[in-house]
């Protein structure tokens, strides 16, 4: 064999080693899409107690071995359900220090888009109120979590979100009414996405909520 046919072999090798690694990567991805997918199915018709792993194994279609070589339990794969939402409320709390105070259509839209989030993920979000209940380090994420986005909103220099950065008093009281609000924001959105209130009183109420998030802009 010459160096040249030698070399050509060796990298056809690599090639085919490559490919094969790669197909079984998106193998390995649609699996657990699946595994995901129908545990929010499982999930929207049962209680995080009452689901069990052998419903989502049936609803997914895969083995109880390949479930396992996913997720080590139900509570993990709960959590990465939870990982995929977590993103979209970052970067929507991203958005909110470059409002302008003025700009209520802004502010409103920002709201409506809270909202969407919560259409979106409907099916999961009992999911996500069970599992703090029933699982303490996943309330405790969440809490890390809520602490987070004050913290990023809070970066951004030249808004009143900005006083709720630092350890003095001044900032742990101003933390305290951001995350009073944030409460209070999440809370409505998510009865507006259930359809708890009436268009009307729906209404009415963002625009209160949003009269709040104004205040903290620029202030």
């Amino acid at each position: 064999m010459t160096g040249v046919t030698k070399s050509r072999t060796e990298e056809g090798i690599v090639q085919l080693t490559a490919g094969r690694a790669a197909y079984l990567e998106r193998r390995r991805a649609t699996t657990r899409a699946a595994i995901l997918f129908a545990a929010r199915r499982v999930f929207a018709d049962a209680t995080y107690n009452d689901a069990k792993i052998d419903n989502i194994i049936r609803a997914a279609g895969v083995s109880r071995a390949t479930f396992y070589a996913h997720f080590e339990s139900k509570f993990e794969l709960a959590c990465a359900i939870y990982d995929e939402i977590a993103p979209q409320t970052a970067a929507l709390f991203a958005r909110l220090p470059t409002l302008a105070r003025n700009d209520r259509a802004g502010i409103g839209q920002w709201l409506e888009d809270f909202v969407g989030i919560h259409l979106e993920h409907r099916n999961v979000t009992s999911l996500i109120a069970q599992l703090q209940l029933f699982e303490r380090s996943f309330r405790i994420r969440i809490l890390s979590d809520s602490e987070a986005l004050i913290d990023l909103v809070a970066a951004a220099e030249g808004t009143g979100f900005a006083s709720a950065k630092g350890a003095g008093d001044a900032a742990r009281r101003e933390r305290a009414r951001v995350r009073l609000l944030f409460n209070r924001v999440a809370m409505l959105c998510a009865e507006v996405a259930r359809g708890e209130l009436s268009p009307e009183d729906a209404g009415i109420s963002l625009e209160l909520v949003g009269e709040e998030i104004a205040l903290f802009l620029h202030e």
